[in-house]
């Protein structure tokens, strides 16, 4: 359960685009479950670290965590494949995978004062 304050603030910020309230859990993440890059992601940040006083720890690595804004659906594809490919060919592939960030690290942000 996440706290309410927190609850509010994102049903404010992320359901303008969706039809129905939805129970916020910790382990949701921003792109993986709402789809959020490039000037959302910014937009979205902006306002909760001025919502909540948070600051961004120096490990924060904004490209680590996000794809940006012009990541086109064949992008998604060339990585699926070239996942796959390193699989099949027990090779590493060299496309990090995103950190993503959790609902979980929101609510924590909240508590330290500090985006890690």
């Amino acid at each position: 359960m996440i706290d309410h304050k927190l609850q509010l603030f994102l049903e404010k910020e992320l359901l303008s685009k969706w039809s129905k309230r939805i129970i916020f859990t910790p382990d949701m993440k921003l792109y993986k479950d709402f789809g959020l890059v490039g000037d959302d992601v910014d937009d979205f940040l902006l306002h909760f670290t001025k919502e909540f006083n948070i600051t961004f720890s120096n490990k924060f690595n904004f490209d680590e965590r996000f794809y940006p804004e012009a990541y086109t659906i064949f992008d998604v594809f060339k990585n699926i494949y070239n996942k796959i490919k390193g699989i099949f060919s027990q090779k590493t592939t060299n496309a990090p995978e995103l950190k993503d960030l959790s609902i979980a690290e929101l609510q924590e942000a909240i508590k330290t004062g500090v985006l890690k």
